[in-house]
């Protein structure tokens, strides 16, 4: 759920970062110069350094900003899960939140960029969101609203790379070596790799539907295209014939203009004799 505290208190930079995307680079710049000004150069020079996000960086960004409750509840979701996986706990719970905690912030970042000016869907956010979470710096910088780029998924299992998230001003904890490990019981690791793909056939199938839609308006809109050109193709030959009739019919008046004058020339000249 979102939270009610305002983005420029929660999170650093969410001046710069929070807003249309195409007006990341006004917002960074007039900001650089009112803490230059301020007297405070080195922040003042870190903001100017600050880099324009990815569109789906963007996106993941506004979510962090606007819904920083989704993304506490993201953050928790992945160290439960993290603790089931290295303490042998209920992994497929703790899979099952953290997918619910995906779609949620994934659904809450969709919102704000699209308030913020572009649509974003959110079954996109959520793959963005799962190769985030694989990279410990990526994932950081998500929870302090300030991503630029999204990682390339580093495959399916996302989970053997998931970051430990810190409590706010702490570290976060080293990752334990594998050695160190206990073993899941591999019921678990079944029914979490059935889960995992059951969630990735799910999403698929969203999409598809999704594809499946707008190809269809693109169809729609392309079959109402055509008809609106082939209306205009026979308006335009109707036109060209009612022009070619009006030239015609302009040359026969001419003619006939023409010869009316030569017979009254004839009949004058027959009436001078006559005299």
């Amino acid at each position: 759920m979102t939270n009610d505290t305002t983005a420029s208190n929660a999170l650093p930079f969410a001046r710069v970062y929070g807003g249309p995307l195409e007006e990341f680079v006004p917002r960074r710049d007039t900001l650089a110069k009112e803490l230059r000004s301020a007297g405070e150069r080195d922040t003042a020079s870190a903001v100017k350094a600050l880099r324009k996000p990815s569109r789906l960086a963007w996106a993941l960004d506004q979510g962090a900003i606007a819904a920083p409750g989704a993304l506490d509840a993201l953050v928790t979701a992945v160290a439960e899960t993290v603790d089931a996986q290295t303490r042998s706990g209920d992994v497929r719970s703790a899979m099952t939140n953290l997918r619910t905690a995906v779609r949620e912030f994934a659904e809450q970042a969709a919102a704000a960029a699209d308030a913020a000016g572009h649509r974003v869907e959110s079954g996109t956010l959520v793959n963005a969101i799962l190769a985030v979470l694989g990279r410990p710096d990526s994932f950081d910088a998500l929870r302090a609203g300030r991503l630029v780029d999204v990682p390339d998924a580093g495959g399916l299992d996302f989970l053997s790379t998931l970051p430990m998230p810190a409590p706010s001003g702490a570290p976060a904890p080293q990752k334990p070596q594998l050695s160190n490990r206990r073993r899941t019981d591999p019921k678990q690791e079944a029914r979490a790799a059935v889960d995992a793909a059951t969630s990735a056939l799910d999403e698929a199938r969203r999409r598809l539907d999704t594809a499946r839609s707008h190809l269809e308006d693109a169809l729609s809109q392309s079959a109402d295209a055509d008809a609106r050109l082939r209306t205009a193709e026979a308006d335009a030959r109707a036109a060209r014939q009612r022009a070619d009739h009006a030239r015609q019919h302009a040359e026969e008046a001419d003619a006939a203009v023409r010869n009316a004058e030569q017979v009254l020339r004839k009949a004058r000249d027959h009436l001078v004799q006559e005299q």
